[in-house]
Formats: C-alpha cells, sequence, structure tokens
C-alpha cells in the first residue's frame, strides 16, 4: 500500500455508516497509480486490533497515513484525545517514515487543540481529491508541494492550494467514483453517494463553505449516478442509500433525470436526503416524484416557525407556511409512506421559550414522525475555515456576548447560550416519546437486515435495543474478517 486511510462515523449511538471522503480520496488515487487502503469503523475498535489492522496494510513502500471522519455532536471529545493523543503517537513510534495526516470535517478542531505539529504532519482543508493527490505526487514522484501555509504552527493545505497545472483536476460533474472490492461492502449494505456538492441557499447560521452556487453547477452526470446504483446492486445486493447533496430537491430537471434513472433499476431503491419543504411546496408534484423514486425519509429543515425569527435566517417561508404545509405533506401527500426529521433551531432571536414550547406542542398534535432541536451555534472566531454570516456581522443580527465557565458564549435579547442548552434539552426529553425513526438512522437499518417500510413507523423508545447491538455487532464482526483476509 502507498496510502493507509482510517476513518468513521463517530457516535455515542454507535453507528456504523460509511463516510463517503475517505472513499473518494482512495478512489481517485487508485486512478492515478497509488495503491490505497481504506480502513472503516475504526471508533468500533480496540487500540489493539486498530493497530494489528494497520499493521497489515503498512508496508515498506508506505508513506502516508490520514485519518478523517464525521463527528456527532458530543462525541468529539473523548475521540480526539484517542486519536491524537493515544493512536498517531504510538503510529509515530512503530512508522516514523509515515507522514500522518488529517482532513474532514474535524480537522480545524484538530488543528486548535494540537498546536505545532504534536499530532499531524500536515492539515487538509476542504475538498482533498486535487491536494492529496498533489501530495502523494510530491512525496512518491518527486512533484512540487501543494502550496501550503501555517496555522498554529501546523502545515495546512488548503482545497484552493496553487497546484502544477500539468496536474488532471477533479470535477464531480465527471466523477465516476465506484465502490472497490478492497473495502470490503458487506452483503445488502446501506451506502453513502455523492450527486452534486455545493448548496443553492445561504442561510445565515449555515457554515458550510459551499454555499450559493447556481442551480445544477457541480452536479454529477445522471449516467454515471446510474452506473454506480447498478454496479452496486449486481455486485452486492446494495438498494438502500444516504444521499450527501445539502438540498437534493434544488432542481426539478436533477429529480426528472433521477426518477427517469430509478424507473429504470432492476430493484427497489430506498434513500434518504435533505430537502428543502419549500421548494416541494413551490413545485407541486415533486414531493410525489421524489416518494415514487424510493424516498423513504427526509430531513426538513424548517428551523423556525416564527415569522421574524425564520425572515433573519433567510426562511422566511417556514414563518409563514410551514404550519400548515408540513403536516399536509406527511399525512395527505405522502401518506404517511415516507417520514421524516423536521429541523428546528433553539435560540434564533427573536423566539422565546414560550413560542419554543408552542411549537413542540403543535408537532405532538399533528401526529408528526420526528423533529429534532438544535442549539444556535454563532462563533465569536470569524477566523475559521468553516465561519456563517451570523459568525461575522453577530452584532448586526442582535447577537452579544459573555463567558459562561470561561468561554465566550453568544446572548440575544430574548436567551443566553446557556439558556438555549438548557431549553434544547428540554424540548429534545419532551419529545422523545413520540420520535419515529427517520433519516439516516433508519436507512442504517437496512445494514442490519431489518425491513425499513415497517421499521420507518416504530418508535425510537420501542426499537429492540439488544437484538439492535446483536445485529450491529455481527455486521462490524464480518466487515472485519473481510479486512483480515485481504491480500496484503
Amino acid at each position: 500500500m502507498h496510502v493507509v486511510l482510517l476513518t468513521s462515523v463517530t457516535s455515542g449511538a454507535k453507528r456504523l455508516f460509511r463516510a463517503l471522503g475517505s472513499y473518494q480520496l482512495a478512489w481517485y488515487l487508485r486512478k492515478h497509480g497509488y495503491e490505497t487502503q481504506v480502513l472503516d469503523f475504526i471508533h468500533e475498535l480496540d487500540k489493539a486490533k486498530i493497530l494489528e489492522l494497520i499493521g497489515k496494510f503498512v508496508k515498506p513502500e508506505t508513506r502516508i497515513l490520514g485519518w478523517s471522519g464525521m463527528l456527532m455532536p458530543g462525541d468529539e471529545k473523548w475521540w480526539l484525545k484517542f486519536v491524537c493523543e493515544e493512536l498517531m503517537p504510538e503510529l509515530r513510534r512503530r512508522y516514523p517514515q509515515l507522514k500522518l495526516i488529517t482532513g474532514g470535517a474535524p480537522v480545524h478542531e484538530v488543528n486548535r487543540l494540537y498546536r505545532n505539529r504534536r499530532a499531524f504532519d500536515y492539515f487538509f482543508y476542504g475538498h482533498a481529491e486535487d491536494t492529496l493527490l498533489a501530495f502523494c505526487n510530491h512525496v512518491y514522484r518527486g512533484a512540487p508541494m501543494p502550496q501550503m501555509e501555517l496555522m498554529l504552527g501546523n502545515r495546512v493545505i488548503r482545497e484552493s492550494a496553487v497546484l502544477p497545472e500539468s496536474q488532471p483536476k477533479f470535477g464531480i460533474q465527471d466523477c465516476d467514483h465506484l465502490w472497490h472490492d478492497r473495502d470490503c461492502i458487506q452483503p445488502g449494505e446501506s451506502l453513502p453517494i455523492e450527486m452534486s456538492r455545493g448548496c443553492i441557499f445561504k442561510c445565515k447560521f449555515c457554515r458550510y463553505p459551499y454555499i450559493g452556487k447556481t442551480k445544477n453547477d457541480f452536479t454529477r452526470r445522471m449516467e454515471l449516478v446510474a452506473q454506480e446504483l447498478a454496479h452496486n446492486h449486481e455486485k452486492w445486493g446494495v438498494r438502500n442509500y444516504y444521499m450527501l447533496e445539502d438540498t437534493f430537491n434544488d432542481s426539478n430537471e436533477k429529480i426528472e433525470a433521477f426518477v427517469d434513472v430509478v424507473r429504470r433499476l432492476p430493484f427497489r431503491m430506498r434513500f434518504a436526503s435533505y430537502l428543502r419543504p419549500d421548494l416541494l411546496w413551490a413545485h407541486p408534484g415533486q414531493a410525489e416524484k421524489l416518494q415514487e423514486a424510493g424516498l423513504i425519509s427526509a430531513f426538513l429543515g424548517v428551523e423556525s416557525l416564527s415569522g421574524e425569527a425564520s425572515r433573519l435566517i433567510g426562511k422566511g417561508w417556514s414563518g409563514t407556511h410551514a404550519r400548515e404545509y408540513i403536516p399536509r405533506l406527511y399525512h395527505e401527500v405522502w401518506k404517511r409512506g415516507t417520514t421524516f426529521r423536521m429541523g428546528l433551531i433553539v435560540g434564533i432571536p427573536p423566539e422565546t421559550r414560550d413560542d419554543m414550547m408552542t411549537t413542540h406542542q403543535w408537532a405532538v398534535d399533528q401526529g408528526l414522525p420526528n423533529w429534532k432541536w438544535h442549539l444556535l451555534s454563532v462563533n465569536r472566531d470569524s477566523h475559521g475555515p468553516w465561519v456563517s454570516e451570523f459568525d461575522r456581522h453577530a452584532d448586526q443580527y442582535g447577537f452579544d456576548w459573555y463567558t459562561d465557565n470561561g468561554v465566550t458564549r453568544w446572548k440575544t435579547s430574548t436567551m443566553t447560550w446557556r439558556d438555549g442548552k438548557t431549553l434544547k434539552d428540554e424540548l429534545t426529553t419532551l419529545a422523545k416519546p413520540y420520535q419515529k425513526q427517520e433519516c439516516w438512522g433508519l436507512i442504517e437499518r437496512g445494514t442490519y437486515g431489518y425491513d425499513l417500510d415497517h421499521e420507518k413507523d416504530v418508535r425510537l423508545v420501542d426499537v429492540d435495543k439488544q437484538d439492535a447491538a446483536q445485529r450491529r455487532q455481527a455486521f462490524l464482526d464480518r466487515y472485519v474478517d473481510s479486512l483480515s483476509a485481504l491480500p496484503n
């Protein structure tokens, strides 16, 4: 192996779904002649097993080992500590020839906490197909080092780095990604798939750096999507998918083309995706077409039912139409055949505690399948790689600052960050008895052999946790056995 990549989705709920980033990088490096191995689900393995698997694939020719992943809220501290203070130092001792690199969602937090190269040699910010390829070309083929900067004493390579003119450039439009035999896909597993990048909207709280794109920009050619879907079904019987783009229904043309692809598939597809409910409302028939294509669950970013708060964040539709439309969508349009999670935010001014309690009771009374409360995040440090409009101009949107246990937090005229956190926890507890399975958790159940059409109507409090744990462990064991059986 030239490159070994470690990854996982770290979650207290013990999630076992794959983060696509490392696999896409591995596919891209293989296309350019680099043997690459991904080791997944490492957050569910003990240190000895992780080191054993790494030892299987690190050979004399191996020069690069990377770590990335997705950290679910609340799980980052213990996992970052383990990776940066236990695993990486041990790998440095065992394999001094390796360049240790990191990227993905936690990269800036690692940079902030572990300065002056205490954990990794290089930090990759943003999408890394081009920059990682350039780095490999430098390490293995003597090409120029990609443009680099120092941040907090660490060496950072950004997605926007200047690269050699001769190097081919990645484009999502022509991405012909296929999962590899060395990825150890298990029969019937649910998989992520990327059909586009970026978002056509610019919500004020959003820190995603690829917002405000033009509709249909950075969208993969549909024949390549069809090729990947057919390949996965033929090799592993895959039927269930996580759609990764931020707004799956941002284009009617894309939905029409996707429905056409699905109609020609020799199997019944099931998927979950992020949807804008205002676009479903604005385009009659779109919701039905998505359901026909196999949409079994969606994440609907409503955020607030308050007219003033929703306008402040750039989602005025939610405060005007969501209260009437969301129940109708579930009960009448989808006839409860498609479920969803409705995302709501605690802390958007000028909403009050009473306003949010009223929203909770409305969701209960309307028999909605799932609603999830998130605490608003506003960061006074606007120098990081991912910065929202609220972060940049907090004072213009009604935010001020105070110190909470030594940490700078936001406050508004109606609540403090601490008030919001307490309220968010209270609302989450109140909603718990009513929540049904949805979105990523529901699709993950397909990996363990559950019938998703049945599972979507099961409340989370009624899930057989022992049976789920046994199935989850059996899947993990099969995956590890498959890795162990791979040729070196």
